[in-house]
């Protein structure tokens, strides 16, 4: 991979070898624009008519070099993670093809968000191939000690005066050391991440940000800061780079201005999109896929969590071995990196095809045992009703209401990840086992429900579902329908259920809703407490309904009655007698017929 960072797809290789060779040089210090760089900025501004930028630390060595375009080029973050009161110990030199030798405000506002020592221009003449003059400006501070976003701009001077310009060199540190002492120098910045999804139907909202709202919702949750939002329109997705060029190239603009390290696609990626992605925009990428799994390995806490995280995670990384681009350079992990049983980002495709068998051997084992836990359910006669639905909807909180349990609950997405099992008895002392299982959300990655097959089949396997849905939320509808769609996909579309609307004592919460796919609607609200008992009643209900409570006298010659009884029912009560047993039971009804003939009648 090359090390020029950058739009270099169309650039003959002699010129990017040409370039690399600077990479690593060190130059005399006090030197602040070197000859020999800013003669191979000049020559390669005038052959490609495109800006180039160079980075050079303190010791005065080149770190990084990047290719951009006409008008813009994408500035390399090379000074790692520093203190928001002091400079990022980074001096970045970089040309422009249009011959002006004034910073840009572009320019001014990338020097106060990556804190650059200096910005460095050199105006090129690419017709007469000349440079035109040089300007280098600085940042200042304000009365607090914070940085001003009014720079200090020296010059321009002629090329030949640029020698006037190493007073320059010792500047930065001088601005630093003037840094205030405060508690917040040591704090670690948030990640800033840049937003972007395509709509191909026509019917997006015209509010980027309302149109990403829960892809930001999964971007703070996994610890990011989105600053811009960006939704394009088009027929479909763009095979080279998902979005049209343009938009490319206005933001690897907009994330310098903004100091953005991660933009963040609402949908599923190939890799060489990725690879084409953060050449252009000259930062790291990731898709919807990647952050959920990183998530989802931030929650899973349990071993069979972790398993499940992991397989999904080096399902969807085999594929994208050799197109990671920027992700698979860096040792340093970061949102979309980090996972259970992760200690490399540059895996080889044996490793992982070696790792992936491994997971889903031991993934067996545990659908084994699952398996166990329900055969030993079905042969208590246990009814299993499990909690489905929108991630953050209320299913853990509803779970506590039900069970009067202590079940982790958070008001943040996939707060569950690991499913929870607990008693429930109703008023006339039948016990329920009741469920909580991981939220589904839009686009749920197929890597991610095929690692949680054993986890999912709880569902599938369940007597009844009720679905939780989030009253006030303002795609209620949609959300409804993404379930039913995920719980047909794991085969439990034809369960019964029951929908149930939480949160609705808060402002705005739909009271009425058509039951659609459910056999009925209750409303809740599992804080306060609101409808809970009408649910339990629905529950035993439901199972009421396809039971028979009856009274029989098994004779003491039918050995076999009473224990098909207990297997298969619930013995409410047994009373020896001279003729046999008389049994008070509840029996499903598909197990009636085989015993009705002891019935006796009241």
């Amino acid at each position: 991979m090359s090390q020029i960072m950058g739009s270099i797809g169309d650039v003959k290789k002699s010129l990017i070898e040409y370039m690399e060779s600077f990479i690593g040089n060190v130059y005399e210090p006090g030197t602040y624009i070197p000859d020999e760089l800013s003669g191979m900025m000049k020559r390669v501004t005038v052959e490609l008519s495109r800006e180039v930028a160079v980075c050079l630390d303190r010791r005065n060595r080149v770190v990084a070099i990047s290719l951009g375009d006409s008008r813009s080029v994408s500035l390399p973050d090379a000074g790692g993670k520093r203190s928001p009161l002091r400079l990022s110990g980074i001096r970045l030199l970089h040309t422009h093809p249009n011959g002006s030798p004034r910073p840009s405000e572009v320019d001014i506002n990338s020097l106060y968000t990556m804190r650059y020592d200096s910005m460095v221009v050199i105006g090129v003449n690419t017709e007469k191939e000349t440079v035109t003059g040089i300007s280098a400006s600085m940042l200042t501070r304000d009365e607090r000690g914070d940085f001003s976003k009014k720079a200090l701009i020296y010059g321009p001077v002629l090329p030949s005066q640029k020698k006037a310009l190493d007073m320059l060199y010792a500047e930065a540190e001088e601005i630093d050391r003037a840094a205030p002492d405060r508690s917040e120098d040591n704090s670690e910045e948030e990640v800033r991440a840049i937003l972007v999804g395509v709509i191909t139907d026509g019917s997006a909202s015209d509010d980027a940000k309302t149109e990403l709202r829960e892809l930001a919702e999964l971007a703070t949750t996994a610890g990011a800061e989105p600053v811009a939002f960006h939704v394009q329109k088009r027929p479909s997705p763009d095979s080279k780079l998902y979005i049209g060029k343009g938009l490319a190239s206005d933001i690897a603009l907009e994330r310098q201005a903004l100091d953005s390290s991660l933009v963040i696609f609402d949908d599923e990626l190939s890799p060489s999109q990725i690879r084409n992605l953060e050449e252009v925009i000259g930062t790291r990428v990731i898709d919807r896929t990647a952050l959920i799994l990183d998530i989802f390995a931030a929650r899973a806490k349990s071993r069979e969590g972790a398993l499940q995280v992991e397989l999904a995670q080096q399902r969807y990384r085999l594929p994208r071995l050799a197109g990671m681009g920027t992700a698979l350079s860096r040792l340093g992990g970061g949102i979309g990196t980090r996972g259970p049983g992760e200690t490399k980002l540059q895996t080889d495709r044996r490793h992982i095809l070696r790792r992936i068998h491994y997971l889903e051997e031991e993934l067996e084992e545990v659908a084994k045992r699952r398996s166990m836990m329900r055969h030993d359910r079905a042969k208590r006669n246990v009814p299993v009703v499990a909690l489905v639905g929108y991630t953050n909807a209320g299913k853990s909180t509803m779970m506590n209401a039900l069970c009067d349990s202590d079940v982790f609950a958070e008001n943040m997405l996939f707060a569950t990840l690991d499913p929870s099992a607990r008693g429930m008895t109703d008023s006339d002392g039948r016990e329920y086992m009741m469920i909580d299982t991981v939220g589904f959300i839009r686009k749920l990655p197929h890597t991610l429900i095929e690692a949680f097959k054993s986890t999912l089949e709880e569902a599938a396997e369940a007597d009844l579902l009720l679905h939780i849905a989030e009253s006030d939320a303002p795609d209620l509808e949609d959300k409804i329908n993404v379930v039913n769609e995920i719980l047909g996909e794991i085969g439990a579309g034809d369960k019964p259920k029951i929908l149930v609307l939480n949160k609705t004592d808060k402002p705005g919460a739909v009271k009425d809703m058509p039951k659609g796919e459910a056999m009925s609607v209750i409303c809740t609200d599992a804080v306060s407490g609101t409808g809970i008992d009408l649910l339990r009643e629905a529950v035993s209900t439901f199972f009421s309904g396809n039971e028979r409570e009856l009274t029989l006298l098994i004779p003491y010659t039918e050995g076999w009655a009473l224990p098909y009884l207990h297997k298969n029912g619930v013995v409410l009560s047994e009373e020896y007698g001279g003729e046999g047993t008389t049994v008070q039971c509840r029996l499903p009804v598909e197990y009636v017929a085989k015993v009705e003939r002891f019935a006796v009648e009241e």
